[in-house]
């Protein structure tokens, strides 16, 4: 089923699209008008070609059910969820700001104002806190899905892949239950676990280190080598990234990032208590753990050495026959 594309001035029900504001692999996203009120609102359609997959229109039943849940200042609102309306979309509020992304790429690579990054984290902090006392996990937490409003509050958006607890797992033919961005998430999301509240602490943890330093502690050439440095080590410390931290932030921000999550904070109140208190906090000394190889990486290090073994043996042989050559000569 092809999927329909709604210009400006179309009409849904008694909606009228202003724009589109993106289209992926999921749904379709507009910027409206609602003719009631004359309110603007941001309408998210599940792709046609998606909408006869019970496991997609799951998670869409799902992301709805959530949104009716959660009612704080510092999360997007679900509006009109009870409304008849001729096909299905969610209803959400039209958040004015920018994206942290963009306020990142407006530095240039270059860390944010130390008190601006921890503002900008408490609250993200405050926010997360509450939706994990609703049994709410994100599970997608990211600066793309972080809104800093002109007044400077930030409002988290897109639960599109949130965890109720309690819920059945829901997975659909192209996308495995691991879900996500890997610059932020967790090392037990990324072996398939469902993510937990401490997957959570770790993404934040993660835009933290990012807004301190410019950059995420793991870069490599491609998606693989980032998501095999979250499994199989620990990130380094953002001290040698930032030497002018505090050691009591670089203290709390490392704590969140643990690639064994026994070792973070037991929860988001518990890291939203520190940062609120660095004073507080002692300062302990990081040390990464030894970098754990999975099974490929044993497998690529022992094709590795057997090359190596045959280029010394040809070089051997070359070497034995050109002295048998020379001394026959």
């Amino acid at each position: 089923m092809a999927t329909t594309i709604y210009t400006q001035g179309a009409r849904i029900d008694h909606y009228e699209i202003i724009r589109m504001l993106g289209h992926g692999g999921m749904n379709r996203v507009y910027l409206a008008r609602d003719m009631l009120n004359q309110q603007e609102v941001v309408l998210k359609f599940p792709n046609d070609d998606l909408i006869g997959n019970i496991a997609v229109f799951e998670r869409y039943k799902r992301e709805a059910q959530i949104g009716n849940c959660l009612h704080h200042p510092r999360v997007q609102r679900l509006l009109n969820n009870d409304e008849k309306r001729l096909e299905e979309y969610l209803v959400v509020e039209y958040i004015k700001g920018q994206t942290l992304r963009a306020v990142l790429e407006e530095h240039a690579l270059n860390p944010l104002p130390v008190a601006e990054a921890i503002c900008i984290t408490l609250q993200i902090c405050e926010a997360l806190a509450y939706c994990h006392e609703q049994g709410i996990i994100h599970r997608d937490i990211k600066p793309e899905n972080i809104m800093l409003q002109e007044d400077g509050n930030i409002k988290i958006i897109d639960f599109g892949i949130a965890l109720l607890e309690g819920a059945r797992r829901v997975t659909w033919r192209g996308l495995s239950g691991t879900v996500g961005t890997p610059d932020y998430m967790s090392p037990e999301q990324l072996k398939g676990k469902r993510g937990t509240t401490s997957s959570d602490i770790y993404a934040v943890g993660m835009i933290l280190y990012e807004m301190l330093c410019g950059h995420t502690p793991f870069e490599g050439e491609n998606i693989f080598a980032i998501m095999n440095q979250h499994v199989s080590q620990d990130p380094p410390s953002i001290l040698l990234m930032n030497p002018q931290l505090s050691s009591a932030l670089a203290t709390v921000v490392m704590r969140t990032i643990r690639r064994d999550q026994d070792k973070r904070y037991k929860s988001m109140s518990d890291l939203l208590h520190d940062l609120r208190n660095l004073e507080e906090v002692k300062p302990m000394p990081y040390e990464p753990e030894t970098p754990r190889l999975n099974q490929s990486g044993r497998t690529a290090i022992t094709a590795t050495l057997i090359i190596i073994a045959i280029c010394l043996l040809i070089i051997a042989l070359g070497f034995l026959v050109q002295f048998v050559h020379n001394v026959g000569h």
